[in-house]
């Protein structure tokens, strides 16, 4: 049964000041939490609902496993409905920066929704690294973490001012920006090494305007009635899936 102190950080983890002080970030469900303990993050405690807790330690007879009622996870779960686990993990010592063919640089992305399924999505194409702008929210915010589904433990994710990014990127990165007044990104002959840069649906490109070299746009296949725009996420998705066939 966790204690009234643990009880009071597990619940502080929701802000972004307490993740950062503590070194920690929270996860839930058992697909999250498996995968992440899959992927090397260090957990410092795992709580599990009694009637599960002796499975999740023959499976995991290494973690800090402790049992608690449902009533003992709902008070400390982020999710409207918890399920079976809550954890607490060690937020992973930044690595070095090292310049892949592919790097995604995201522009004031705010939704952790949006930021969550756009991580997962860069995983699954297997892309590393990730740049944020400062303003971007918190890649371990409990939403973003829960959108991931695991993925955290497969990229890299940073953040930069667009005074910092260029000195990341080698001269000879073209650095492409999504944006809807620029050239369909399927007629574009794409070079290596590159940077992909997603704006907000609301705002576009803000903080890394100035350092974009060429602007790609997704044309709407439905040309009598199109919707306005796609969110980040969804336009993300399809611009890595088409890019990365132009350059494999």
């Amino acid at each position: 049964m966790p204690s009234a102190l643990e009880i009071k950080k597990i619940r502080s983890l929701k802000e972004k000041k307490n993740r950062e002080d503590l070194g920690a970030f929270l996860a839930e469900t058992p697909k999250v939490v498996a995968d992440l303990i899959l992927g090397k993050m260090q957990a410092e405690a795992i709580y599990v609902v009694n009637e599960k807790v002796n499975d999740w330690k023959k499976k995991y007879p290494n973690e800090a496993i402790q049992a608690v009622s449902e009533k003992e996870l709902q008070r400390i779960s982020f999710l409207k409905n918890p399920n079976e686990v809550v954890a607490v993990f060690k937020i992973p010592k930044k690595k070095k920066f090292i310049q892949e063919n592919f790097t995604l640089l995201l522009d004031e992305i705010n939704d952790p929704g949006n930021m969550g399924t756009i991580l997962r999505t860069a995983n699954w194409f297997g892309i590393k690294n990730i740049i944020c702008s400062k303003n971007c929210v918190d890649a371990f915010h409990p939403k973003v973490v829960q959108s991931t589904m695991g993925s955290l433990a497969s990229v890299n994710v940073y953040y930069f001012d667009s005074s910092n990014v260029l000195s990341q990127l080698s001269e000879s990165t073209e650095i492409y920006g999504a944006d809807a007044k620029g050239d369909d990104f399927t007629k574009v002959d794409y070079k290596k090494p590159l940077a992909l840069v997603i704006g907000s649906e609301a705002h576009g490109i803000q903080c890394f305007k100035n350092i974009v070299k060429k602007n790609i746009a997704i044309r709407a296949l439905n040309t009598e009635n199109p919707p306005e725009s796609l969110n980040a996420a969804i336009a993300t998705s399809i611009l890595i899936s088409g890019i990365m066939q132009k350059i494999a």
